[in-house]
């Protein structure tokens, strides 16, 4: 795998300074060529703080490239990086530490997570289900990172089974929302692995294969796969009325068709989850009383 040396010192600045001018020269690499700037899907790590917030306390992939701007190899990275990170924008996160500008926070990372930065740019991914990062020595082109980053996803969603899905249902020992996932395939979409992620711990995503759950998927009145069903639960009694009947009408649950002519987005699924992983209530709320205009306070 083609690297620089992971500290700018390491090699003269003459050698450098060709390096850079041969890919320039070679229309590899422009002149306008940056670092992951403002407005990038990249997000540059530069402290303790970041490193927490992105990678840490994340539910998703993360993505962690270590570079030094200054190393050609690093500069070619830029481009599929930023493209596998913009198409996989909202699923999978993209970092990226300098391990030169930024070497404390570099050094401190690879020491804590076993990583071996022996050149630049080194690739590994973190992932919530797995305590070290995995090495990625694939190819360094955005469809080859993006295939590794897809195929190493992790998802939260149950895969269930007639005879486990009555206890993963039973609202009376776990209030968390339950959204049931009736397909055809045995796993998730990419795009619903990243959906769990989203909302781990809020909402519980259950797999019905159609093999199986055939007749549970129509008594939901389910007729296309994939098909996510959310469950309503008791503690929904205690919602707003006006929400209640938004949400679920005169049924007791809620549907949406993951149709073809219809693609699904990160955000369109989202925005139909959101409104079912807020917490459950556990008493009717009081109606707020509205102060008539003009009316002395």
């Amino acid at each position: 795998m083609r690297a620089c040396s992971a500290q700018g010192h390491r090699r003269s600045p003459m050698l450098q300074l060709f390096g850079i001018q041969a890919l320039l020269w070679s229309g590899l690499v422009t002149p306008s060529s940056a670092f992951f700037e403002y407005g990038s899907n990249v997000h540059a790590l530069k402290s303790s703080n970041d490193f927490k917030r992105w990678v840490t306390n994340s539910s998703f992939l993360v993505m962690a490239s270590f570079y030094r701007e200054g190393c050609g190899f690093c500069a070619l990275l830029t481009e599929p990086w930023e493209k596998a990170a913009t198409d996989l924008k909202h699923m999978v996160h993209f970092v990226a530490i300098d391990t030169e500008k930024d070497s404390k926070l570099a050094s401190k990372v690879a020491q804590k997570y076993g990583i071996e930065i022996k050149g630049v740019p080194t690739i590994v991914a973190f992932t919530p289900k797995a305590k070290n990062p995995i090495p990625y020595n694939g190819e360094r082109t955005a469809a080859a990172i993006k295939g590794f980053a897809t195929n190493t996803m992790p998802d939260f969603v149950a895969r269930l089974k007639p005879e486990t899905y009555q206890a993963w249902s039973d609202y009376s020992s776990d209030t968390t929302r339950k959204v049931i996932l009736f397909s055809e395939k045995a796993s998730p979409a990419s795009l619903l692995k990243a959906i769990s992620s989203e909302f781990r711990d809020r909402v519980s995503f259950g797999l019905a294969p159609k093999s199986s759950f055939s007749v549970l998927a129509k008594s939901y009145g389910v007729d296309s796969f994939p098909t996510l069903v959310a469950l309503r639960r008791p503690a929904d009694d205690f919602e707003d009325d006006a929400w209640a009947h938004k949400h679920f009408g005169e049924t007791q649950f809620s549907k949406m068709a993951l149709t073809a002519e219809a693609k699904p987005t990160f955000r369109s699924l989202e925005f139909w989850v959101m409104p079912f992983a807020r917490a459950p209530r556990s008493a009717k709320q009081k109606p707020k009383k509205r102060v008539a205009k003009g009316s002395e306070l």
